[in-house]
């Protein structure tokens, strides 16, 4: 019961952090390359989280086994990063939110119940229906411009890869420690966005002390810090019900964009936001009685 209090407070104190994504990604913009600026953040967050564990001599040999499942789960992410990025420099927060959780929720409740076999008990699938309701009312979402249908479909599969990251850790969790894993994560990232970044041709720029890699260097501790909590909190939690919680990164969005972008919030903003709470709650305080 300990662990699952604290893995409930690992998820909700990582999805608040990672709410500010959406500022962060205003802020950088495409000032540098996408790819390029992604490689440096995850070589920095490879440094940061596997040299010390090195040094020490605690850096467990990675099985054989094992390294499908870290690298899928890092290509996960690697799309569940470009999606949420381009979704929410180009498209409207509350529109990007809307389609990213969608997908991210629908296909965490999939893998969930594929890969790992749990059922979909009446209580979590109410709390499914009332979060989902929570979304279509906290941002109602109307025409796409033809232009940025792309990134409507970038959006969705972002979420898409963000579920596979959030929830495929529970394949290799237990044999390694959260650090580890989230530094191996970041290894992979860093290969994977330097493939890309030299197949694009991108130009690279030398590292300053400008707002830019300030932006960008942000962007590394944000990752580093809510990767160890979403490891720690969805090795102690069903893939579904970390799921609904990470929904609340949406009600936290609508307050951060009220702050920085004076994004109102109305009567269907506030009732959408009880019922995603809601939907989050729900399963714990069943788990609980």
């Amino acid at each position: 019961m300990p662990n699952t209090l604290k893995a409930v407070a690992a998820l909700l104190t990582a999805t608040f952090l990672y709410s500010f994504f959406g500022v962060l990604t205003r802020l950088l913009g495409f000032d540098l390359p996408i790819y390029y600026a992604s490689f440096t953040r995850d070589l920095a967050g490879t440094l940061i989280l596997l040299l010390p564990l090195l040094i020490v001599g605690k850096l467990q040999k990675v099985a054989k086994k094992d390294w499908p499942w870290l690298i899928l789960r890092a290509s996960g992410g690697v799309l569940g990063f470009l999606g949420s990025y381009y979704a929410f420099y180009h498209l409207p927060l509350g529109t990007a939110y809307f389609i990213f959780y969608g997908g991210s929720t629908i296909f965490g409740f999939i893998s969930g119940a594929i890969f790992f076999g749990e059922k979909v008990s009446r209580l979590e699938a109410l709390s499914l229906g009332a979060s989902l309701l929570g979304l279509v009312l906290l941002y109602s979402v109307g025409g796409v411009a033809a232009n940025l249908l792309k990134y409507v479909l970038w959006a969705f599969a972002g979420g898409m890869g963000a579920a596979v990251w959030n929830t495929f850790s529970k394949k290799v969790s237990g044999d390694y420690g959260a650090t580890q894993l989230n530094g191996l994560d970041f290894a992979v990232f860093t290969v994977l966005m330097l493939i890309l970044s030299l197949l694009s041709g991108e130009t690279w720029v030398w590292p300053s002390f400008n707002f830019t890699w300030l932006a960008n260097l942000l962007f590394v501790l944000m990752f580093v810090v809510t990767g160890q909590l979403m490891i720690y909190g969805f090795k102690h939690l069903d893939a579904q019900k970390g799921s609904l919680i990470m929904l609340l990164e949406v009600v936290f969005g609508a307050l951060i964009g009220w702050i920085f972008y004076q994004e109102n919030l109305g009567w269907g903003a506030m009732l959408g936001g009880f019922l995603i709470l809601l939907g989050a709650v729900l399963p714990q305080l069943h788990k609980r009685a």
